[in-house]
């Protein structure tokens, strides 16, 4: 009995040592996590974002009354050139339907960026060259909450 306590513990050591250190080199990296908790009604949804930016990016919803378009605007701001990637996560129950990314105003095509879904979320990743002021961006879904 006291061996198999032995090798749980053991098991969970190494489990915690390597998330910690997966996310030590995470950070090494230079990616970093944002949160944005938004309000829908009643309900709150999370959307996070990964990037190797150097300052958190502006997220916000669509609010125009003139149109149904719904989609979720991340912009990127910052005065010097870069590579930058990111990966853009939403909650399928916020955003959903024909999933499209929308770069400076232009409708990006499908193989420019990554478009994939786990059941419960939507992700766009994407590189690109930060070379103005500000970046934006569009994630427009056929259907959303608001």
């Amino acid at each position: 009995m006291k061996r198999r306590t032995l090798t749980v513990t053991a098991i969970a050591v190494i489990l915690i040592l390597s998330l910690v250190a997966g996310l030590l080199l995470f950070e090494i990296a230079g990616s970093k996590l944002y949160t944005y908790p938004l309000s829908v009604g009643e309900k709150a949804y999370i959307i996070t974002i990964v990037t190797n930016w150097n300052s958190a990016p502006k997220v916000d919803l669509s609010n125009s009354s003139l149109t149904d378009l719904k989609y979720v605007s991340v912009d990127f701001f910052g005065s010097y050139e870069k590579t930058v990637f990111f990966k853009i996560t939403i909650p399928t129950d916020l955003l959903w339907g024909n999933i499209s990314l929308i770069w400076k105003y232009y409708v990006q095509l499908p193989g420019r960026y990554l478009l994939s879904n786990d059941g419960t979320h939507n992700s766009v990743q994407m590189t690109f060259n930060h070379i103005a002021a500000y970046e934006h961006f569009e994630i427009h879904g056929t259907e959303g909450a608001w």
